[in-house]
């Protein structure tokens, strides 16, 4: 009778653990869609970015130049509005370049994390740094591209919500994980409250997850808001 009853405790329990590895797996194949549905809309809005707005831009740039060649006395505010038009452009594909997944397979967190620097700190509202123990992460091409979309995510709050004037992006190594912060200087949030309303911070850390890392949320060394994301060095390979 023990033995029957040891055996039918072990199935039991077994049985126990199939179901969370069935429900655990389920989780992360709904992520993968939902992440995948959401690239694929990115895609769709870079191509729209390109194809219309940008032809767009190009032709009033294209006109601008014209109109100056014709002109002896070129008033300022027409060379002001072509120089503006000529930095939409140049702002409009970095933008349409970090939407579009075709550069994933050669993609490199570092260099676009650069990029993204200096398109953001171009318009002198905002300064970024961006301070790195890496030249290039340690992940596969489509696992930088989900830690962007993140970082993306956590600079596009800092700059429409928190209004903060300086943003800080750090990354590190230590022997168990590299880690990767986001620390402004804006006016904070509640963090409990928001993940309920917004479906950027759950997206945020629905990727991390996908990464078999963590995401945290805290308040600043001064003040504002001061991101944390953890990924296992063991795990830093991992396919999305």
């Amino acid at each position: 009778m023990i033995f029957i009853l040891l055996f039918y405790q072990k199935k039991k329990f077994q049985h126990k653990e199939n179901l969370l590895e069935m429900e655990k797996q389920y989780r992360e194949q709904l992520l993968q869609s939902q992440i995948e549905t959401q690239e694929y809309s990115f895609n769709q809005i870079s191509q729209e970015l390109h194809d219309n707005i940008g032809q767009l831009l190009s032709s009033t740039k294209l006109l601008l130049g014209i109109a100056t060649m014709e002109m002896e006395n070129v008033p300022d505010t027409i060379k002001t509005a072509e120089q503006t038009v000529a930095k939409a452009i140049v702002d409009l594909r970095s933008l349409s370049k970090s939407l579009n997944k075709e550069w994933l397979h050669q993609f490199n967190l570092i260099e676009n994390l650069e990029a993204e620097k200096d398109r953001i700190n171009a318009a002198r509202n905002i300064n970024v740094q961006l301070i790195t123990q890496y030249e290039k992460l340690p992940l596969e091409p489509d696992a930088q591209v989900m830690l962007f979309r993140v970082v993306q995510e956590a600079l596009q709050n800092s700059i429409k919500h928190s209004f903060a004037k300086h943003i800080i992006i750090q990354i590190r190594n230590t022997d168990a994980h590299f880690e990767l912060s986001i620390e402004d200087d804006g006016r904070g949030f509640n963090v409990e409250s928001a993940k309920k309303e917004s479906l950027g911070l759950r997206n945020m850390e629905h990727r991390t997850q996908l990464l078999g890392g963590t995401i945290e949320w805290q308040q600043g060394e001064t003040k504002g808001t001061k991101i944390t994301i953890k990924i296992p060095v063991n795990g830093v390979n991992r396919q999305s």
